[in-house]
This record gives structure tokens, C-alpha cells and sequence, in this order.
């Protein structure tokens, strides 16, 4: 878990829109503020597409709002362990895929900043990175707010609910 001083922190730096290094139930992400400006400054430093969508953690149900989600039969998927799914938006335009956070530190941050961008801590294509040191060494412009070595950890499984399919 992380310190009542490191999540202060984190908060801090996700309203200033400056993109971080946070543990999540699965793996290391770097996490920003939900907003499409950040969505790009992330799939910047990973040297991804930079209109590559990102996963959105929420701490409560009632963050769909925030995202402007359509709720659907399928936001009950949400509260099974380690499960992204993918929503469409209520004006039909995209689709966002969303995490509910179990993690209780991750989940006070949330609770004050609103619903962030989540994706594994690596360049595009290559392993996801969780030990401090490779992390530290990630990004020197990026924070890393560390608790813990994560090992064996895997991404989440994705459910599409609007193609009604599992992903991964």
C-alpha cells in the first residue's frame, strides 16, 4: 500500500495534469488525469500511436457518469476481479475501456481526482516493467510512487460489451 504521503502526492501531480507511475491490481501504469491531451502525452512516452485508446480506472460505479458512459447489462462485469470493459459513450462517438479499482490506497486517490488513464509501464510492443529500479529508470520526467516488486502480475481481461466479446 502506498504511504498517506505518497497518495497525497499522487493526487497532487494528477491535477496538475503530470502523468505517473502507480501501482494498480495488476501491474505498474502510467496514470494521468482523464483527459485526451493526457491520453496523448502517455501514448507519447510509450511511443505508441498516439490515438491508441487507454484503459480508465474508476473508483465507483457512478464514475460511468464522468465517462458519459452508456450503462448496459454489462457493468456488473466491473465488479469481477482484474476486468476491463469496454463501454460505448452515450453519444455513440467511441468506446471506453474501464477498470474498477479494488485497491483501497489507488481507490482514495481516485475518490479526489476522478477516473485516470491506466496503461503497463513499457514502450509499445515490449514486456510491461515492475521492478523499482527499471521503473525509476523508465522515464526521468515521470514520478514513481512504488510500493512493491510486482511479480507474475498479468494485465486485466477486457470484455467488449458493445461486439460482446472477450478480448483478452
Amino acid at each position: 500500500m502506498l504511504s498517506k504521503d505518497q497518495i497525497f502526492k499522487a493526487i497532487e501531480q494528477l491535477k496538475k495534469n503530470e502523468v505517473i507511475i502507480l501501482p494498480t491490481d495488476t501491474i505498474y501504469g502510467l496514470s494521468a488525469a482523464w483527459n485526451k491531451k493526457n491520453e496523448i502525452k502517455i501514448n507519447e512516452i510509450k511511443n505508441a500511436n498516439l490515438k491508441k485508446p487507454l484503459i480508465v480506472l474508476i473508483s465507483d460505479i457512478n464514475q460511468l457518469d464522468i465517462l458519459n458512459i452508456e450503462k448496459n447489462e454489462f457493468c456488473e462485469l466491473l465488479f469481477e476481479k482484474l476486468t476491463t470493459v469496454i463501454f460505448k459513450t452515450v453519444n455513440g462517438l467511441e468506446n471506453i475501456a474501464v477498470r474498477l479499482i479494488v485497491r483501497e490506497d489507488i481507490k482514495s486517490i481516485l475518490d479526489s481526482t476522478g477516473p485516470i488513464f491506466s496503461t503497463s509501464v513499457n514502450k509499445h510492443g515490449d514486456e510491461p516493467i515492475n521492478s523499482k529500479e527499471e521503473l525509476e529508470n523508465f522515464n526521468k520526467d515521470v514520478k514513481v510512487y512504488f510500493d512493491q516488486e510486482v511479480l507474475n502480475a498479468k494485465p486485466s481481461k477486457i470484455f467488449n460489451s458493445v461486439t460482446k466479446v472477450w478480448v483478452r
